[in-house]
């Protein structure tokens, strides 16, 4: 009788069909990678909606060179407070910290400076297409530069 009633004290257990999904979740919320690929995907999303957005309405007035130096500003404003609490959980100096992650963004832009150019005049790829192409190789190298320099503990 009083395991009839212990086991109706205690609660019963979520079927690991429910379970499992959640498990994996919050593994996935705790590896920094997925994290940071995460954010990586509202940085790509907000720099080529700057720098396509910039180039559609004044790409006739301004080169596209000129376009990718504002959308990479705009970009680090944006993705800096998501890099620095949501990626790698940083509590160190909010300004020191950001001109450290804008000196990464300063690699990708020299990256992308020299990479468009090569891409749009020599191989005759579309300005929006050649950049679309950068963006996607770019966060290979800026995570292991965010993860060893700029919010190194």
């Amino acid at each position: 009788m009083t395991r009839i009633l212990d086991a109706a004290a205690r609660p019963a257990s979520a079927p690991a069909s429910r379970s499992w999904p959640v498990r994996a979740a919050v593994t996935l919320y705790h590896d920094r990678r997925v994290r940071y690929l995460a954010v990586g995907g509202v940085s790509a999303v907000s720099y080529y909606g700057c720098f396509a957005g910039a180039y559609l309405l004044a790409g006739d007035h301004l080169h596209y060179l000129i376009l990718t130096i504002l959308a990479n500003f705009v970009c680090a404003v944006v993705t800096y407070p998501l890099q620095r609490r949501f990626v790698f959980r940083s509590n160190g100096p909010v300004l020191a910290g950001f001109l450290k992650f804008y000196v990464i963004c300063l690699w990708a832009l020299a990256f992308t400076l020299l990479g468009l150019p090569l891409l749009v005049e020599v191989c005759h790829v579309p300005v929006l297409v050649a950049q679309a192409v950068l963006i996607v190789v770019a966060p290979l190298i800026n995570y292991q530069l965010s993860k060893l320099w700029a919010f190194r503990r």
